[in-house]
């Protein structure tokens, strides 16, 4: 219960940055390239693939489906699959489900501030009686923040790289680090 408490705290803080995100960006004399455009040519497709190998295997594909609110400002969501199997244990391999929201805000042409909170799915070990251990799936919030540089075009196309903080830090997660090194792309239709 506590888990949804804090997962309800932490959705209605994005929800309130993404909102006023938004409003900032709705000013009555805008620059805003995107303003008017009809809806199918605000958004863009991408998304980022995560690969470690070694001791711990871990293989992420993320795609997003995102919105230009602003030249400087843009919204996405997407699902996530990740593999996870770690060798110095036998048999502690896992898929790992979830998805994403997130918010991109564009400090200079090429420098961007990004909030990201991740809901995950995924196989927690817990010793049984018997001392064996047995998978049980749980469901954990993650929440990156952090910023990095991106290449784009005129119309939005292009690919990123950036580096981010999980503020959560569940016990939990699958991540290596709190700390994240992402790449990625995206394309606008």
């Amino acid at each position: 219960m506590n888990m949804l408490i804090r997962l309800s705290k932490y959705s209605l803080l994005i929800i309130i940055v993404l909102a006023a995100n938004c409003m900032y960006g709705q000013d009555k004399e805008s620059n805003n390239p995107y303003a008017g455009l009809p809806f199918k040519e605000r958004l863009f497709f991408g998304g980022d693939v995560g690969l470690s190998f070694g001791t711990i295997t871990y293989i992420k594909i993320s795609p997003i489906l995102g919105f230009h609110v602003s030249d400087r400002f843009s919204v996405g969501a997407g699902p996530s699959y990740q593999y996870y199997k770690d060798n110095r244990y036998i048999g502690l391999e896992s898929s790992i489900y979830g998805g994403s929201v997130f918010g991109r805000f564009f400090l200079l042409e090429n420098v961007f501030l990004q909030s990201e909170f991740e809901v995950l799915n995924l196989e927690e070990l817990y010793h049984t009686s018997s001392a064996d251990f047995a998978p049980e799936r749980v469901t954990i919030p993650v929440w990156f923040v952090g910023g990095g540089v991106s290449q784009r075009t005129p119309n939005g196309s292009g690919f990123f790289i950036g580096v981010f903080y999980d503020l959560i830090g569940d016990i939990n997660s699958p991540y290596p680090s709190d700390i994240a090194i992402r790449a990625g792309g995206m394309i606008s239709f």
